[in-house]
């Protein structure tokens, strides 16, 4: 029953991120934690709502309680770097983007996020490399403008 009550908790926080509502979402995704605390796609999720809401050092937070309950989450290093990348701190965007890659090559969305990185740091070999490579895994990110 517990899990039950989790799950609906979890389900209708994810409508409240989808309708942009994210202190609602953070809200119940509070409240499924507090029932199942070693879900890392909880911590995970109510990471994403804290970044929308610009709060990236609890993202930040959020993303690390994922991969150390999940250290293969690469959807958690790929999230964790958007909020170092929000933070300007692109040498860990970079490390965690690159840790996303490594779990999961065919992660087009971590090339082409690590792209970016690297052309803010003025690496323009290794961000037009990261484009390339996101293009050939997932072409219709060429309409994909910026960030």
């Amino acid at each position: 029953m517990d899990r039950e009550i989790t799950k609906l908790y979890a389900h209708r926080a994810s409508i409240h991120y989808r309708k942009g509502n994210y202190e609602r979402a953070i809200d119940d995704f509070n409240k499924a934690i507090k029932r199942q605390p070693t879900n890392p796609n909880l911590y995970h999720d109510r990471g994403a709502a804290y970044q929308k809401t610009g709060d990236y050092d609890r993202a930040i937070l959020d993303c690390d309680q994922a991969i150390k309950l999940k250290p293969d989450f690469a959807d958690a290093y790929h999230s964790r770097a958007n909020a170092y990348y929000a933070k300007d701190d692109h040498d860990r965007a970079i490390s965690d983007y690159t840790k996303a890659i490594q779990l999961r090559p065919d992660f087009a969305e971590a090339y082409l996020s690590r792209g970016y990185s690297y052309a803010i740091i003025g690496d323009y070999v290794n961000a037009s490399a990261d484009r390339e490579e996101a293009m050939k895994l997932k072409p219709q990110l060429a309409f994909n403008r910026g960030r």
